[in-house]
């Protein structure tokens, strides 16, 4: 994986995204990269306050501006200076037509939930992972820096790979181990699956195919794991009925609290753009998460 250039902290003033912007700026620290910490507010907020206040646009800016500053400088970013920006808009689209303007290759997010489903991802940070044109890394507001051990998804792709590389990054940086986990479904597993109704079930025992897996595995990464220098790599295969659940129990079971998963970038449909695998996982993981597109994704619209 590359070194970061820039990185840009979405903030909304939450606990959760002060959590965010200080893994940001380890990030930023670590790659020697700039860091952009961006507030998007929205357009009728911005309107009632010029009623109320009898001030202008600029003022308002100006306002939240400072307080964005003074957020920042609270939240102990260590010796990264960051940048501040207040935009005016939907937060989706600033956020991306942010990541444009400065040329960030990641945009890191608090993940907050809420009182109901307290892992599940917000809205905003959902259609930021499905379509931004950058990789997203979502902190989750109980995270502890540096990561500790690492989990990369293997499904052979080619963006796959790039999430592997972006996984052994990571490990290197923070002394973790790193697990590369590929999960299998059998021809009776996916029929099973259909409509995705049934529970999972444990491996059924075929070794034949799954040391066939093993060997696959192990190709695919030879390549990518001749920079992994003293990163403590692992390689693990799992027939499953159901990939989702095997992934997200495989990461509680090895206490992993980073999960990177390589996204297709194939359509503008939201249930294609990053599979729904990889979406549910994002959506419902306890730790945090990084979601790697391909090189060539664009922005996706409504």
């Amino acid at each position: 994986m590359k070194k970061l250039h820039h990185i840009l902290a979405a903030i909304d003033f939450t606990p959760h995204c002060r959590n965010a912007l200080r893994e940001a700026a380890r990030r930023a620290a670590l790659d020697e990269a700039a860091l952009t910490a961006v507030h998007v507010m929205d357009e009728f907020l911005v309107h009632e306050l010029k009623k109320a206040m009898a001030c202008d646009q600029a003022t308002i800016r100006a306002d939240w501006t400072q307080k964005l500053q003074k957020f920042v400088d609270d939240s102990d970013c260590g010796a990264v200076t960051a940048k501040v920006e207040v935009r005016i808009g939907h937060a989706f689209g600033e956020l991306v037509e942010a990541c444009q303007v400065h040329q960030a290759d990641l945009l890191v997010m608090g993940s907050k939930g809420s009182k109901a489903e307290p892992h599940r991802i917000g809205v905003i940070a959902a259609k930021c992972v499905r379509k931004a044109p950058v990789d997203v890394l979502l902190v989750r507001g109980d995270a502890r820096s540096p990561f500790k051990r690492v989990l990369a998804c293997v499904d052979f792709s080619e963006n796959s790979a790039k999430a592997v590389q972006c996984a052994l990054h990571i490990a290197a940086q923070d002394g973790a181990a790193l697990d590369c986990l590929h999960v299998y479904q059998s021809a009776m597993a996916m029929a099973l699956d259909y409509g995705g109704m049934v529970p999972p079930l444990p491996a059924m025992g075929d070794e034949e195919a799954l040391a066939a897996w093993r060997t696959e595995l192990a190709n695919f990464l030879a390549p990518l794991m001749r920079s992994a220098g003293d990163v403590q790599v692992s390689q693990e295969v799992q027939e499953r009925v159901n990939i989702r659940e095997a992934i997200m129990e495989h990461a509680a079971a090895t206490n992993a609290d980073l999960v990177v998963l390589g996204t297709r970038g194939k359509s503008g449909l939201r249930e294609m753009l990053i599979g729904t695998t990889a979406e549910k996982i994002v959506q419902h993981a306890q730790c945090c998460t990084l979601a790697v597109k391909p090189d060539a994704v664009v922005a996706g619209v409504d």
